[in-house]
């Protein structure tokens, strides 16, 4: 009986030693399986503040940098971040990562808050899950809280702060709304008294008009700034009735009006002080290029300040101007192509009064041996006097630079006067020249100073009919060249006839032969 009790106890307690074992077995195996799933293959660090505060209809930023601790493996992450609250809404930048060993990443969710009215508060949470090859091997999860501050927290309260105290009808939003307008339209005067203030006790003590010209140019702009944004600020207490689209496209039109204030700002300034500041300098120069190119300057600064105004204005209407730069960029080919000759006088006139071949008041001989006087040099033609009809001629820049012109005036070089005198045949050429000498030394308007400019008379020709010489004078004053040798050819006529040289004519000797 002994022996039967102990067996059959041997024989019960194997089933339980059985279990036992297979029950430390399933707890080893999933201890071991919880642990691998537990295993940091990625690590997540904190960067960022995860506590913030947005106007309503504003956006939170939120920033996590994870780095791959898993030396040898390349890790494959999804993210997905959902977040809780009435009308809140997220977004992540990278739904997948792929991250190298030992490489960091970094992971960005946008929180935007909502318009209507509801929740005043979010929770986002942020989950990552982790592969190796096709292995899950990691899930982990942060979060971020958000509240909404101003209208949504303090709906009927005047700024955000103060309690309203309009009686009714207007002890709610609609009155905030105007308490809210009427403060900011105060502040705007109250800022703009106090900048007049400031300008005056800084520039009372000035001479120039300089700091006045920009206080007067930038106080209005900047109150009319001040009172938008307050304006637009003061829409918070009115979230409930006004729409989504609506608020957005009162956004976009004070974002036009801000870019349109601020190149109103840059027109003026431009105008009132580099253009007319420019003029002023201009006047006091002895160049004539600066009066030329600043009203040149004027015009192309209000045209690359409309275009700049109007292209950034498009922009915060969220228009897309691909198209138009494109067509632009077309046109402007075109109107190249079609203005190449007007293009060509244009930098043809800078070239003139860059290089300044010649200058205003000047006598010139054009190509074609017309006489000119330049009068003005525009930025596409030049208008010179024509002394042999006396009337005014335009020619263009082009022209004036590639043709053959002769400068007559304002040169540094003394002038010169050349006269062919023709004597009889049997003249001694030595009286011939002492005469011409004695006519030179009498013309006052010789110049005999100077050793390098005496004058020449040279024996030249012996022609059909005459002795030809050539005399060549050097002139003091080169803008009396006609006067003097008007005077020097009067002069030789007079000395030769005193010394009975004879001055021949032309003439022709015919024979007649009689036949027989």
């Amino acid at each position: 009986m002994i022996q039967l009790r102990s067996s059959a106890k041997r024989v019960v307690a194997a089933p339980v030693t059985i279990l036992a074992t297979c029950l430390m077995f399933a707890i080893l195996l999933t201890a071991s399986s919880g642990s691998a799933l537990q295993t940091e293959f990625v690590q997540i660090l904190s960067v960022d503040d995860y506590s913030k505060e947005v106007k309503a209809g504003g956006t939170a930023t939120y920033n996590w940098t994870i780095m791959n601790v898993d030396s040898g493996a390349d890790l494959r992450i999804t993210v997905e971040a959902s977040i809780s609250g009435r009308g809140w809404t997220c977004s992540v930048n990278d739904p997948e990562i792929i991250l190298l060993s030992n490489e960091l990443g970094t992971i960005t969710v946008t929180v935007t808050a909502p318009l209507e009215a509801g929740a005043v508060e979010s929770n986002l949470s942020v989950g990552l899950r982790v592969y190796q090859d096709v292995y899950l091997v990691q899930v982990s999860s942060v979060g971020a809280e958000t509240a909404i501050v101003g209208a949504f927290a303090s709906a009927n309260k005047v700024l955000g702060e103060f309690e309203n105290p309009l009686p009714s009808p207007l002890d709610n939003e609609w009155g905030v709304f105007l308490l809210d307008v009427l403060i900011w339209l105060a502040v705007a005067y109250a800022f703009a008294y106090t900048l007049d203030g400031i300008g005056w006790a800084l520039t009372r003590k000035t001479t120039s008009m300089l700091d006045d010209i920009i206080l007067g140019i930038i106080r209005t702009p900047i109150l009319i700034l001040v009172f938008a944004y307050g304006v637009v600020q003061s829409l918070d207490a009115l979230h409930m009735h006004i729409p989504t689209d609506v608020r957005a496209s009162i956004m976009s039109v004070y974002g036009v009006l801000v870019v349109l204030i601020i190149f109103y700002l840059a027109y003026k300034l431009f105008k009132k002080i580099l253009v007319y500041y420019g003029k002023i300098v201009a006047k006091k120069t002895a160049s004539k290029i600066d009066d030329v190119l600043i009203p040149v300057v004027e015009k192309l600064g209000v045209v690359v300040i409309g275009f700049a105004a109007l292209g950034y204005a498009l922009g915060a209407l969220n228009v897309d101007l691909t198209m138009f730069v494109a067509g632009g960029v077309v046109i402007s080919m075109v109107l190249a192509f079609a203005a190449q000759e007007t293009i060509s006088n244009f930098f043809s006139g800078i070239f003139l009064l860059l290089d300044r071949p010649f200058a205003e008041g000047d006598t010139i001989i054009l190509s074609d041996g017309d006489w000119c006087e330049v009068r003005r040099i525009g930025m596409r033609t030049t208008r010179l006097y024509r002394f042999t009809d006396a009337s005014i001629v335009s020619l263009p820049n082009n022209r004036l630079v590639n043709d053959k012109i002769i400068r007559m005036s304002n040169v540094s070089d003394p002038g010169r006067v050349n006269v062919n005198v023709g004597v009889a045949y049997g003249s001694d050429p030595a009286k011939v020249r002492e005469t011409i000498t004695t006519a030179i030394k009498d013309n006052p308007y010789s110049l005999l100073d100077d050793e390098n400019k005496q004058p020449i008379i040279i024996f030249d020709e012996m022609a059909d009919s005459a002795l030809v010489f050539k005399v060549i004078l050097w002139i003091n004053d080169r803008d009396k060249r006609i006067a003097a040798r008007d005077k020097l050819v009067e002069d030789i006529y007079r000395r030769l006839n005193e010394a009975g040289i004879e001055i021949p004519f032309p003439q022709r000797v015919v024979y007649l032969k009689r036949e027989a």
